[in-house]
């Protein structure tokens, strides 16, 4: 019935699927606790920075597609920080690096200043796309710091070598800074440069996080649980592997 050596998957697929629906159910009455992520906390102040010195948002999604998971939590984040920037009537600017992501990254500002009721602050112009050629883009978009010196950057997304000259270069006009990447090679480099850096998978919960939407918190609550669970089959794999005790069951089984 199953593929040989598939049925511990299934199992796990099932059981994943099973604890959140049970957990989105259970977000309707309850509510399920979710750390401070500092970073995602000083989102507010780095816009009200920018409204108060009557200078831009610049927001860098990082170079990857809607493939990307990152890319997808990026925009998820987008989305947010769109809804803040039109209340507080402030500009937002968004650098795409590829053509084809354009009409995404205008629908989802366009749809976050509708929401806040500021359909009419919208400008298509500030999403940006400068050249699908990776140094081409990143070039532009630090010659666009340098000239336009935005009060505030959100870098959020895929980034790789680019990450420090971004960071640098949004520290040396003095930018408030948040940055967010799954990339462990270039995490040290937000951590050094930014204000406030997101660590790794924080990126994934950081549009639950800000929208506190109950029932995607939940789905970020069974991830977690399956993390636990995973790290103790792990040990408990370890010990009894060094432990001589796999060749202790398998006799006491046969006998």
């Amino acid at each position: 019935m199953f593929a040989e050596g598939m049925i511990v998957d299934f199992l796990v697929s099932v059981s994943m699927i099973l604890a959140v629906v049970y957990t989105v159910q259970k977000s309707k009455t309850r509510t399920w606790p979710i750390r401070k992520i500092a970073g995602l906390e000083a989102i507010d102040e780095a816009i009200g920075r920018a409204t108060e010195t009557d200078r831009m948002v610049l927001y860098l999604p990082g170079y990857g597609g809607l493939s990307d998971p990152q890319t997808l939590a990026s925009l998820g984040v987008l989305s947010e920080v769109g809804k803040s920037t039109a209340r507080y009537d402030c500009r937002l600017t968004v650098a795409v690096e590829y053509a084809n992501l354009v009409p995404v990254f205008e629908e989802v500002v366009r749809t976050s200043y509708l929401a806040a009721g500021k359909a009419d602050g919208f400008k298509p112009e500030e999403i940006r796309w400068f050249s699908d050629h990776y140094y081409g883009y990143a070039i532009a978009v630090i010659g666009m710091i340098y000239k336009e010196r935005p009060a505030s950057m959100i870098l959020m997304g895929n980034f790789a070598f680019d990450a420090l000259m971004y960071a640098e270069a949004g520290a040396q006009v003095g930018a408030i800074q948040i940055g967010g990447t799954a990339n462990t090679g270039q995490i040290p480099f937000f951590v050094a440069a930014c204000d406030y850096a997101l660590i790794g998978e924080e990126i994934f919960a950081a549009a639950a996080y800000l929208t506190q939407e109950p029932a995607r918190i939940a789905t970020i609550v069974v991830e977690d649980w399956g993390k636990f669970i995973v790290t103790g089959l792990v040990l408990l794999g370890s010990i009894l592997a060094t432990s001589n005790a796999v060749d202790w069951l398998n006799e006491l089984l046969g006998s």
